[in-house]
Order: structure tokens, then C-alpha cells, then sequence
């Protein structure tokens, strides 16, 4: 598949190109760990849900989910490494290399959406979250885990350390500012959390 990338995609395709086959060792595969620990702990499953993980790196959290349920996984990643490495994990799962905009899936086709310390990268949050309304089935549910940055962090990594940064993360959001933007393209509730390390948000179509 041919596409076309901003320079903060590029950015997180090369950083995580470059760890994908000691992600689980490394410091970002270390910290992630309570993230998926979380969402799986949270996210409510049907047998034969559809679910698409978003930047789903080497499939973790995908294998965390089909433990609880029997589930078509899919997942999808900007790194060529994570999905190779991912494939290798877990053959009977579906991952393939695209970007998180637009979304190569029909219109709702998808039961659940899950993005795990990734929506930080996205160069485009708002079609993004727009994406995740046309793919996702009536009462479709996304579930968002971020990092937990206080209010003084989040504006000093915002302002200058995600500037010179060449990882391609773009933006800490608030909690009122994840709300805003799956507000803004009508899901019918958002709920958010902080526990810990992390931000967990849930978004009902």
C-alpha cells in the first residue's frame, strides 16, 4: 500500500522502527505495560467482536483482549518492524502497515477501537476521532489510554520538549480536550479517568 506521511508520522515510524524487536524491554515497552493492563482489565468484549487496534505496535494488547474473548483482531501500525514482529507473534491475527488517517475500513464494520499511548503521535486527532464514528458499528465503543501528565508537564513538554523532539509525539491533551474532540463529531458519551500513570478515556458512538 502506498501513503503519504507528515513528518511527525515519519518520525514514529522511525523511532519505533528502531526498538520493535525489544519493545517489551525497552523503556517505552516498560511503561505501556499498566496501559494494557488497564484496558484489558476495562474493555468489554462479545464473542466475535471486531476490534482494531490502532498503533497497535507488536500486538500486546491484541493478545491480551483474545485471552478474554473470542475476538477478530486486527491491528495496524506506521512501523514496517512492529508488524513484522507482530505477525511473527501472533499468525492468526490480522496487522497490516497504514498510518491511523484515514481508516482503510467500511463503514461501520468495526465494534471496538483501542489506541494504547499512541493518540499523543496522531498528526490529525480530530480526523482521526472522526474516522473512528464511520467505521465503528451503532454503540461502538473506542478506548483511548494516555500518559497521565499534570498540568504543568503537559504544557512545558507541549510547548518545548515535543518541539525538538524527533520521537513524533505531537501533544498531551487534557481531559477536556480528548472530550472536545469526540464531542465534536457526536459521540453520545465520553468518559474519562486518570489512574496513576495513565488517562483512560471510553467513547460511545
Amino acid at each position: 500500500m502506498i501513503f503519504t506521511i507528515d513528518r511527525k508520522t515519519e518520525q514514529s515510524r522511525i523511532t519505533y522502527n528502531k526498538i520493535a524487536f525489544e519493545y517489551d524491554t525497552s523503556r517505552e515497552g516498560q511503561y505501556t505495560k499498566f496501559h494494557i493492563k488497564e484496558l484489558t482489565n476495562t474493555i468489554d468484549l462479545s464473542k466475535g467482536n471486531a476490534v482494531l487496534d490502532v498503533a497497535c505496535g507488536n500486538g500486546t494488547l491484541l493478545r491480551e483482549l483474545s485471552k478474554k474473548e473470542e475476538i477478530q483482531a486486527n491491528g495496524i501500525d506506521i512501523s514496517e518492524n512492529m508488524i513484522h514482529a507482530a505477525k511473527m507473534r501472533y499468525p492468526n491475527m490480522n496487522f497490516e502497515v497504514m498510518p491511523c488517517y484515514p481508516l482503510e475500513w467500511s463503514d461501520e464494520s468495526i465494534d471496538i477501537i483501542t489506541v494504547c499511548c499512541a493518540f499523543h503521535h496522531f498528526d490529525n486527532p480530530q480526523g482521526f476521532v472522526n474516522e473512528c464514528k464511520r467505521v465503528l458499528k451503532k454503540n461502538g465503543i473506542v478506548y483511548i489510554a494516555e500518559p497521565n501528565f499534570g498540568a504543568i508537564i503537559r504544557f512545558l513538554a507541549n510547548k518545548f520538549w515535543f518541539f525538538f523532539s524527533k520521537s513524533g509525539d505531537v501533544r498531551i491533551y487534557s481531559k477536556k480536550e480528548l472530550e472536545t474532540f469526540f464531542y465534536n463529531c457526536g459521540f453520545k458519551s465520553v468518559q474519562i479517568y486518570r489512574k496513576e500513570k495513565g488517562v483512560f478515556l471510553k467513547a460511545k458512538k
